[in-house]
């Protein structure tokens, strides 16, 4: 339930879970007019880990951030996933990001 002062993005921190997460489990919530008392849905992170790992092809304009917010994933999982002095942000080249059973 929404609380006086909320976000999404300080409901997210709350959580500890992605943003985009929360965004994609609330497809008609109305994110920029949150009134205490709304309810929205809240991804239970803890049984519903990653299910494996995806690669992710970078585009052009792609960024490290645009990646980790379309994703809906953190930078952790990213240098989890791969080894950080071959992370590559060129169009093409490829990162691997967990999976939460959602298209990218």
């Amino acid at each position: 339930m929404i609380e006086q002062g909320d976000t999404l993005y300080s409901i997210s921190r709350r959580y500890n879970i992605p943003l985009q997460l929360i965004l994609r489990a609330n497809p008609y919530a109305d994110i920029y007019n949150l009134n205490t008392g709304d309810e929205i849905c809240i991804p239970d992170m803890r049984s519903n880990g990653p299910i494996g790992i995806m690669p992710y092809v970078v585009q052009e304009g792609d960024s490290l951030g645009s990646i980790l917010y379309e994703s809906g994933i953190e930078l952790n999982d990213v240098l989890n996933n791969n080894n950080p002095n071959e992370i590559m942000l060129l169009p093409g080249s490829t990162i691997y990001v967990p999976s939460y059973g959602e298209d990218m």
